[in-house]
């Protein structure tokens, strides 16, 4: 496996156009000071003008190595150099051309900016007529057809599939797909994908897109299917090692672990971070908190393993340190969600239901209020949820009066909303009862049931404020 990829990437990328060939590795020596020279004066036509001049001498014989010079203008969108390259095979007998063919479908389709693919699916149809046996032709045509008729696009390598029967067509197709970000039918086309025919790429991108629409089990059963056949692969043992995080099979998620840091693959904060997860469910947290920090240590910039850190520090029962963490994330994060937010104060919570003094204990509560009051202005679409976690704090506080008000600013805030949808309603109902029981601990019977007659009407069968009516 050449090259891994950490993330999937949703637009089509095009490589060398050339296969891999025995002689690859002597052109791909001989490119390297002349793509270095051009890079450095991309805008001077005579760079590296006598490395490709002897460049050329030297592989004349060879169409895959003046491809792949194609190739080194084609990605510095020099088209018209490529283009000349590719034309000039085309018209030497002596090559059979269906790689410049490709090379000019590459051409049309990153010089294409509304994505007609007809350009580019023209030349490749020209490469697959000249060598049928050209499968990155069939794949280069399905890719870019994928956008104007996706039958069609499947179509073209099920011809490659006559040529070549055990060509993954479906696990290819399943490829394309996940190539425009469209997972759920990328995960229909590799179900049906022959698992014989698919490549250690292909189980990675299965098991991936399965992880990404959360579904779990399956992408554990996918790298697990692939680890049969591509034993100790630390790129399926990596999917396999967040799945079972997931899946909270901790000790499993470690030793899937053990074999992404025995590979020679480049590793990333990821994998310290989801390590450390692993570690922590493991109740291992010395060395989670020592693997987190490597992920913080190994990508300065990305701040999310703080969050794994503060859990790690939660879960040892150190809520100061896990406050101090948090606080810390949510000071430096751009994107903290409400679940961050409701992270930190569960913490104040969680700090304060292991005091026993009232006064410390309110305290740390007001700190948790504080934060929920916090939130209200942050995340204002869901200040009823936000209002009722409040209460809730109010409650543990003893504090009956400010349950009352914020119950109360829930009630106005639903009603206020021209229709209701079942969370409405049910935080309606659940305000309602505690607003009637609320009124009738105050000896105020009346509005008590005023509010009892309330819950009534959002749920005819609530028990107890049909009791509290004497019904």
């Amino acid at each position: 496996m050449k090259t891994k990829k950490y993330l999937i990437a949703g637009a089509l990328m095009l490589a060398m156009s050339t296969p891999a060939m025995a002689q690859d590795v002597d052109y791909a020596v001989a490119l390297k000071p002349i793509v270095v020279a051009i890079e450095a004066a991309p805008n001077d036509p005579k760079a590296a003008k006598d490395l490709i001049k002897e460049y050329q001498k030297n592989f004349k014989k060879s169409e895959e190595a003046i491809v792949a010079l194609g190739n080194v203008y084609l990605l510095q969108h020099n088209y018209d150099a490529a283009t000349e390259i590719a034309n000039n095979i085309i018209n030497n007998k002596k090559y059979k051309g269906s790689l410049a063919y490709v090379l000019l479908g590459d051409i049309a389709a990153l010089k294409d900016s509304i994505g007609n693919a007809g350009a580019a699916a023209t030349q490749y149809q020209n490469a697959i007529t000249v060598d049928p046996q050209n499968v990155t032709a069939y794949e280069r045509y399905a890719k870019v057809f994928r956008h104007v008729n996706s039958k069609v696009a499947v179509q073209k390598l099920e011809e490659l599939r006559k040529v070549k029967p055990d060509y993954p067509v479906e696990a290819t197709a399943a490829e394309i797909m996940l190539g425009d970000g469209k997972y759920k039918e990328a995960l229909e086309w590799y179900a049906k994908a022959n698992p014989a025919n698919m490549s250690e790429d292909n189980f990675y991108n299965y098991g991936f897109a399965a992880y990404i629409t959360k579904d779990y089990q399956r992408a554990l059963d996918v790298v697990k299917q692939g680890l049969q056949k591509f034993p100790n692969s630390e790129y399926l043992s990596r999917i396999a090692m967040m799945a079972s995080v997931e899946l909270k099979d901790y000790a499993s998620a470690i030793n899937y672990g053990k074999v992404v840091f025995a590979g020679s693959g480049k590793k990333v904060a990821n994998d310290y971070d989801v390590c450390a997860k692993a570690l922590c469910g493991a109740q291992q947290y010395d060395e989670a908190i020592n693997t987190v920090n490597k992920a913080l240590e190994l990508d300065k910039n990305n701040i999310e393993p703080l969050k794994t850190l503060a859990a790690i520090y939660a879960a040892q029962g150190n809520d100061d340190k896990a406050l101090e963490v948090q606080q810390e994330y949510l000071s430096k994060s751009k994107k903290a969600t409400n679940n961050d937010w409701a992270t930190l104060a569960n913490t104040y919570i969680a700090k304060a239901e292991g005091l026993t003094d009232r006064a410390a204990k309110n305290a740390v509560l007001a700190k948790a209020f504080d934060v929920y009051e916090q939130m209200v202005s942050k995340f204002p679409t869901i200040s009823d949820w936000v209002w009722l976690n409040q209460a809730n704090v109010a409650q543990l506080m003893n504090d009956p009066d400010k349950v009352a008000e914020i119950y109360q600013k829930v009630a106005a805030y639903e009603e206020a909303k021209p229709t209701l949808d079942e969370d409405s309603k049910s935080y309606l109902e659940n305000v309602y009862y505690g607003l009637g029981y609320y009124y009738s601990k105050k000896g105020n019977k009346p509005l008590a049931d005023e509010y009892f007659n309330k819950v009534l009407k959002i749920n005819p069968n609530n028990d107890g404020a049909k009791k509290a009516l004497g019904m």
